[in-house]
């Protein structure tokens, strides 16, 4: 077979196609790569909160130094308060961001976290000062952001504020009623307000009657309680600071200037006596009807220096000296006595406010002889969950509240001479809807009102209306009746001297 020469030279040429290729000719090898893992970027967010208004060329006067508002880039957002919340996020073109480090520019060295956000409380030292807060992203390949996210905030401390606490001091808006009265002891309470927030505040002074004479208190006090009171007139003042050293205005109880209270003085009374008469009924604080009896027979058993009276206000009467807003007061004011005569009559009353420090005195050895008198309209009942006494049950036992003069309330006292000298009368027509009250287990019942076959007062059977129940080492007596129309045998010197052990 013979070969033409183009086609052997087609043959060569092809070959030599293939051997190129298989040589790489077609495929040159790449250069190598010039391409570096690339570093996040770190972004920042924020709500600016301004305190102030100021712009370039304005200036304070702290304290007689002066600072100029000069750099719009870093002041220009006016100034802020120390309380700042932040929010971060990074990103990276290549991999993922691991965490980032945080670094005020107070910290020496940053801080690493996982977190997107936080809230911070910049550490006012000056009246004013400028923090930055740099973050520094960080990718799973450990490559930090060479340009850290930056912000500034020029915080002007502002100065706290204080005022007393709500209703922890009584307000009256009758003039008639400017003199509030407390024992040798008063709390106080308070709180505190800072825009640069309540952590700032780091002293807290107050003084008795003398500003020159300043006592110090933690900043994180919100109350105090002043002991050891002479007899007589006082006023306490109070203001706070914060680290920075701005001071509150100072406020005062009582505040002659107060455009909310009319209360103008406040006047310590010395306890004297070992016998405690606390009128909880405000109706009787005007002309004191029911006050005046009781002190007249306690004046002829123990004397007039042998006892003290305590008044609690009511909504609208003698509102300068409503029930203390401190539990302690209360316990102490009855702590003083051995023996406490409470009575109330007629609306609302203090009992609730009052309960545990009056079952804390029976326990402690008190004697307590509670006349709570209630009308069932006030619906201020009896309560069965009371500590001071222990009632089972209690009832409304007249329809129409009328009891007449001349009904006997018999006594049980588990001696007939004693049921005899003890017995009860009401003295005038009593015609208030009031409770009856049945004994609890610890209770024993010592007072009822005489079987009403025997008049023609409007009840039925015989209400039981006074039970003594022993607590602790004391003993309270609790009636739900008025002593006051109680005196028909003229008798009431008798019980008082029974259940309080005064000798004749």
């Amino acid at each position: 077979m013979k070969f033409r020469p183009s086609y052997i030279r087609s043959l060569i040429f092809a070959a030599l196609l293939l051997n190129l290729a298989a040589c790489g000719f077609f495929h040159p090898k790449l250069p190598p790569s010039t391409a570096h893992n690339l570093p996040p970027e770190t972004h920042i967010s924020f709500f600016f909160h301004p305190d102030t208004t100021l712009g370039p060329g304005d200036y304070w006067l702290n304290h007689g130094d002066t600072v100029w508002v000069e750099d719009t880039l870093i002041l220009g957002l006016d100034t802020t308060v120390s309380v700042q919340t932040v929010s971060w996020w990074g990103d990276d073109p290549d991999g993922d961001i691991l965490g980032y480090y945080l670094k005020w520019s107070y910290m020496d060295t940053p801080v690493f976290t996982q977190e997107e956000s936080g809230v911070f409380y910049l550490p006012l030292r000056t009246q004013f000062d400028i923090y930055s807060l740099f973050v520094t992203a960080m990718d799973n390949d450990s490559l930090l952001d060479p340009t850290p996210a930056v912000v500034s905030f020029p915080v002007y401390n502002s100065p706290p504020s204080v005022e007393w606490k709500l209703n922890s001091l009584p307000l009256s808006t009758r003039s008639e009623d400017s003199l509030h009265y407390s024992f040798t002891h008063h709390s106080f309470f308070w709180d505190i307000s800072d825009i640069d927030g309540a952590q700032t505040v780091t002293d807290i002074y107050y003084a008795l009657d003398d500003t020159t004479a300043w006592e110090h208190l933690n900043g994180d006090r919100r109350e105090v309680m002043v002991t050891d009171l002479a007899p007589g007139k006082h006023r306490i003042f109070l203001k706070v600071r914060d680290i920075a050293g701005a001071e509150s205005p100072v406020i005062s109880f009582p505040d002659p200037e107060s455009d909310d209270s009319k209360i103008t003085a406040w006047e310590v009374k010395a306890p004297v006596g070992d016998v405690l008469i606390v009128n909880d009924f405000a109706g009787d604080q005007v002309v004191y009807d029911h006050q005046n009896l009781y002190k007249s027979i306690f004046t002829d058993m123990v004397g007039a220096e042998g006892f003290s009276v305590w008044e609690i206000g009511g909504a609208s009467t003698n509102t300068a000296n409503t029930i203390p807003y401190s539990p302690e007061d209360i316990e102490l004011n009855l702590s003083t006595f051995s023996k406490v005569f409470w009575f109330t009559f007629r609306g609302s009353n203090s009992l609730n406010e009052a309960s545990l420090a009056l079952t804390r005195f029976v326990a402690d050895g008190g004697i307590l002889f509670m006349d709570n008198a209630q009308k069932v309209a006030t619906n201020s009942r009896p309560d069965t969950v009371w500590t001071f006494t222990d009632i089972d049950t209690v009832y409304q036992y007249s329809p129409t509240g009328r009891i007449y003069a001349g009904v006997n309330i018999e006594g049980l006292w588990g001696d007939e001479t004693l049921n005899s000298a003890l017995q009860l009368r009401i003295s005038s027509t009593l015609a208030d809807k009031l409770y009856a009250v049945v004994p609890g287990a610890t209770s024993t019942l010592r007072y009822f009102f005489e079987h009403d076959s025997l008049n023609t007062s409007d009840y039925t059977g015989t209400p039981p209306v006074m039970i003594e129940t022993p607590i602790g080492d004391g003993v309270c007596y609790y009636m739900s009746l008025p002593l006051y129309y109680l005196n028909g045998n003229n008798n009431l010197d008798d019980l008082f001297r029974h259940v309080f052990g005064i000798d004749e």
